[in-house]
């Protein structure tokens, strides 16, 4: 990712309304119409489950130009959502919702560069993801 790139992620996170879990939530409706088959996964409180998200996205924020502890901490995040069941094919709506949170939250202030900074970053942070969750996913042996 180019500094361009960095600059409209850190703006776009900049302008979510600070300490306000309401677009994270708007965030985890809009997955669960997208992918209703996810839902089961999330048994915890959601307002907890908010706010990990939203910490997790203040913390890849702040780790966007130290690419070698990103693509670590993705990895692992890769890694422990796969031992939660999550499916490759699952991120996808994730990232749709992602993108949805931020047009609905943002409005204009969303802009087309911003957009297309997420649709980047997110198609690194999912192959990272992706990484991580098959170096951890059980060797299959051949009969």
């Amino acid at each position: 990712m180019d500094s361009t790139t960095i600059r409209h992620l850190q703006e776009s996170v900049a302008l979510l309304p600070v300490g306000d879990l309401a677009p994270v939530h708007e965030f985890y409706r809009r997955l669960f119409e997208l992918a209703p088959e996810v839902r089961p996964m999330f048994t915890r409180e959601m307002d907890l489950q908010a706010r990990k998200f939203s910490d997790t996205l203040a913390w890849v924020i702040s780790h966007l130009e130290h690419h070698d502890e990103l693509c670590r901490e993705l990895r692992e995040l890769g890694a422990r959502h796969a031992g939660y069941g999550v499916k490759i094919d699952q991120y996808a709506p994730v990232g749709s919702a992602l993108i949805w949170m931020f047009q609905r939250t943002l409005g204009d202030r969303f802009t087309p560069e911003m957009e297309e900074a997420w649709l980047e970053f997110y198609a690194f942070a999912s192959f990272e993801m992706e990484r991580g969750s098959r170096e951890v996913a059980p060797a299959t042996t051949s009969p």
